[in-house]
C-alpha cells in the first residue's frame, strides 16, 4: 500500500470504513508514524500526561494505554517514572513499533469494542488518546474499559469534536449509572498546532471509576 503525502495521512486512516481499512492503512503508516507527528507537533500526549501527573500517583498499579499506536504516550510515563504500562491496540505493525520503545512491560493485540481479555478492576489507570474518532473505536469501548479498571482509578482520554456528540451521550448515561464521576476536562483544543481541519479538535476528559 502506498502511503499519501504526509499531510494527508490523518484525513487517509480517519476516512476508513471498515476495521480491516483501519489496520491495513495504520500498518502502512507506522514506520513513518511517530516522524509525522512530531513534524505535525501531536499535542495531546503533552496535556494527557500533565493529568495523569495531576492525578496518578506513581507506583499505584498497573496502567493501561488503550489504542496505544507506536507508544508516544508511554515513552513520556516512563519518563515521569511510570514503569507498569499495558500497551493494547490492535495494529500489529503499531504494536510492534511500540515494543521497541522498552516503554511497555506488554503489549497485547486486541480492538476496542469488544470483550478486553484482562480481569474485573485490573488497571489503576487508562489512558487513551486519538482512538475515540470517526471510524476507529466505538462510544461502546467505555463499556468494558470501566469493567477492567479499578473502582477509584482514573481515566484520561480525548474524544475528537466531530464524534463528540454520540461519545458524550454514552459517557453521560454511564455517569448517570453511576459508572463513573467527570472529574475534569479541557476547552476543545487543536491537536495539531495550525490545522485547517475544522474538525480537528479534540478534548481531553478524566472520570474517576465508581
Amino acid at each position: 500500500m502506498t502511503l499519501p503525502n504526509r499531510d494527508e495521512r490523518v484525513k487517509w486512516v480517519i476516512s476508513s470504513t471498515s476495521r480491516d481499512e483501519v489496520l491495513e492503512r495504520y500498518d502502512a503508516w507506522a514506520a513513518e508514524y511517530d516522524a509525522d507527528l512530531k513534524a505535525y507537533g501531536y499535542r495531546s500526549p503533552a496535556i494527557a500526561a500533565g493529568l495523569v501527573g495531576r492525578y496518578v500517583p506513581k507506583g499505584t498499579g498497573p496502567v493501561l494505554d488503550a489504542g496505544a499506536g507506536t507508544g508516544n504516550i508511554g515513552q513520556i510515563l516512563v519518563l515521569l517514572g511510570y514503569r507498569d504500562i499495558t500497551a493494547l491496540d490492535l495494529p500489529e505493525g503499531m504494536l510492534r513499533v511500540a515494543a521497541q520503545t522498552g516503554a511497555y512491560k506488554e503489549t497485547r493485540q486486541m480492538a476496542l469494542g469488544d470483550h478486553l481479555d484482562f480481569p474485573d478492576n485490573h488497571f489503576a489507570a487508562m489512558v487513551c488518546l486519538g482512538t475515540f474518532v470517526g471510524g476507529h473505536a466505538p462510544a461502546e469501548s467505555f463499556d468494558d474499559l470501566i469493567r477492567i479498571v479499578q473502582p477509584g482509578a482514573h481515566m484520561i482520554f480525548t474524544v475528537r469534536n466531530d464524534v463528540i456528540a454520540k461519545f458524550k451521550g454514552v459517557m453521560d448515561a454511564h455517569e448517570q449509572a453511576g459508572r463513573w464521576q467527570l472529574i475534569e476536562s479541557t476547552e476543545p483544543y487543536e491537536s495539531v498546532p495550525g490545522s485547517d481541519d475544522p474538525h480537528g479538535t479534540n478534548q481531553l476528559f478524566v472520570y474517576l471509576v465508581k
